[in-house]
This record gives structure tokens, C-alpha cells and sequence, in this order.
């Protein structure tokens, strides 16, 4: 056994010697305690749990939009139907889809938080190009940079399952 893991394991058998002989108690788990702080603890875990199941669910619904927006445009042009991509929004969303000759747009707003999920997929010069982002507030305008659409400013461009990232790209 090298000789820093033997100094670890014999300093963590000190320390645990030294916590039985003065009689520390650990403090029991988070969930079993009581009190306003551990409320709020978790009440913010609960949030950030809630938070992070969204985003994933809107992901995915983003993800297969813009992909099957882009089929869609190949054969014929973009819709306005989630249906006829095949989707459903989750439930716990307010959807708007926002539709014109050259571009399409996905809204979703999820019930009782303040982020929102915005794909869209513009055609440019016969070419679609889409995007997903998440942020606050209402999307701003997106725009075309090195043949990629980008998110409008202050949003953040969302990882869709299947698509490189700008930077992975470069």
C-alpha cells in the first residue's frame, strides 16, 4: 500500500478513535432533522429538483422539435402542429408556437417557475437552421453567426441530445 493512502486510512481510524472517545454525535441526515433552516434546505432542494426535471423534459421536447422541424421543411415546409411532429408538450407547461413562411418557434413556460424553453428553426437561404435556449423573460431576436443560429442575448443555448455544441464544433 503506498504511503499517503496508509496516512489516510490511519489518520480517518485516529479521527473516528477520537470522536467514540469524546462522545461526538453526527449529526443524523438531512431529511430527519428538524427546524426552519432544514426547511428552507429543503424546500430549495425540492425547487432545484423541480427545476432541473423541467429543463430535461423541455430538452427533449425542444430537441425533437427542431429536428423534426427541419424534416418537416424538407418536405414541403414548417407547421404549427406538435401533433404532426409526433409530440406532446408536458403537461405542466404553457406551450406557444409561433409559425411564418421562413422560421418556426416553440415556447414553453412552465407552470409556477420563471425560467422558460424556446426552440426555433428559421430557413436561411434554403438552409433550416434551428436552436434551443433557456432563459427569463421573453426571447429577444436570434441571430445568424457562422451558419449556426445563435440564442437571443441573455439566454443559453440548451445541449439537445444528438447535436454537437458550438464549442465541439470549432
Amino acid at each position: 500500500m503506498p504511503i499517503a493512502l496508509r496516512t489516510s486510512v490511519f489518520s480517518l481510524l485516529a479521527l473516528l478513535g477520537l470522536a467514540g472517545l469524546t462522545q461526538w454525535r453526527p449529526l443524523p441526515p438531512l431529511a430527519s432533522r428538524i427546524g426552519a433552516q432544514t426547511d428552507r434546505v429543503l424546500a430549495d432542494l425540492a425547487r432545484q429538483e423541480a427545476s432541473q426535471d423541467a429543463r430535461t423534459r423541455a430538452t427533449d421536447v425542444l430537441g425533437r422539435f427542431v429536428g423534426g422541424e427541419i424534416t418537416r421543411y424538407y418536405w414541403g415546409g414548417f407547421t404549427g402542429y406538435l401533433d404532426v411532429l409526433g409530440l406532446e408538450p408536458p403537461e405542466d407547461m404553457e406551450v406557444a408556437i409561433s409559425q411564418e413562411p421562413r422560421m418556426v418557434q416553440l415556447l414553453l413556460t412552465p407552470r409556477g417557475g420563471d425560467e422558460r424553453y424556446v426552440a426555433r428553426v428559421q430557413a436561411e437561404e434554403n438552409v433550416p437552421r434551428g436552436v434551443a435556449c433557456s432563459g427569463r423573460g421573453e426571447p429577444g431576436s436570434f441571430r445568424l453567426e457562422r451558419d449556426q443560429l445563435q440564442c437571443p442575448p441573455g439566454w443559453q443555448p440548451l445541449q439537445l441530445a444528438g447535436r454537437r455544441s458550438t464549442s465541439e464544433a470549432s
